[in-house]
């Protein structure tokens, strides 16, 4: 399926950019996921491309696999992922709804963004979101209220972004950017690694500035704010593709693993880092 070939590619292709300075005629990251599991592992869901547009499934897992939702929607979209590695993303933690995004043109800023959101597990549309600008998935709050997003603003430098909160209550981008305290609204980086919780209330994502250290962007979904933590220096920068995050069982502990060795633990209550 061809928007699988976008997450193969992306993380050579981001090095490159940011290597060789040039930004224009590139799109932003990260671009499309082939299919992402429910949090209980019982359902797939894909989008697969078709010459009348867009057909998504819902597929039970497991011996005796069938069908149990699917839908045709005019127009190509894809299951959006959230890291440059390809991690997939798009369901919310209560598992009702399912965000489809649109690919990177990969020839500059879009002019506008769109994104079906689904009622999950019945793929029955919900509404039909057109923003102005360039605008990523990153996920949702875990009632399902809030819809968050990456917003690329600058053509000049695509690593630099901005998060942005959607109340889908309302249906209206919530004004400013979502900052956490003592950083700049725009932020530069890629996502690399995720981790998160099944209630899904603090999302943990590891960027790389590429120059730098690394550093894990903590966004509290209910309360619309987020913590940026930089990372000691062992977390290497040019070991960092192959590191991941992780939590421990009861939630307390962020752990950064590279080369199956743990070289950094984050407190999630006091966010100090060992």
């Amino acid at each position: 399926m061809r928007v699988m070939r976008w997450s193969t590619l992306v993380a050579v292709a981001a090095a490159a950019l940011t290597l060789s300075g040039a930004a224009e005629g590139v799109g932003p990251w990260p671009g499309l996921a082939g299919a992402v599991v429910s949090g209980d592992g019982q359902l797939r869901y894909t989008a697969s491309r078709t010459a009348e547009g867009t057909v998504v499934r819902a597929v039970t897992r497991g011996k005796g696999a069938h069908v149990v939702g699917a839908a045709r929607f005019d127009g190509l979209f894809g299951i959006p992922a959230v890291t440059s590695t390809g991690v997939a993303g798009g369901l919310s933690p209560d598992g009702h709804l399912l965000a489809l995004a649109e690919p990177a043109t990969y020839s500059g800023l879009r002019a506008r963004s769109t994104f079906l959101l689904l009622r999950a597990p019945s793929l029955a549309l919900r509404s039909r979101l057109v923003l102005r600008g360039e605008y990523g998935f990153d996920t949702f709050s875990r009632d399902g209220r809030t819809l968050y997003l990456i917003q690329h603003t600058k053509t000049s430098d695509l690593v630099a972004y901005v998060v942005r909160a959607y109340d889908l209550v309302h249906n209206r981008l919530v004004p400013g950017a979502i900052v956490a305290k003592g950083e700049s609204e725009n932020m530069r980086g890629y996502p690399v690694s995720r981790a998160t919780r099944t209630a899904g209330r603090w999302v943990y994502t590891l960027y790389t500035r590429m120059t730098g250290r690394p550093f894990v962007h903590a966004l509290d979904t209910d309360n619309r704010t987020a913590i940026c933590i930089d990372l000691p220096a062992r977390v290497q920068s040019n070991r960092i593709w192959e590191t991941k995050l992780g939590l421990s069982r009861d939630g307390r502990k962020l752990v950064v693993r590279s080369d199956g060795a743990v070289v950094a633990r984050v407190d999630t209550r006091s966010f100090r880092v060992t």
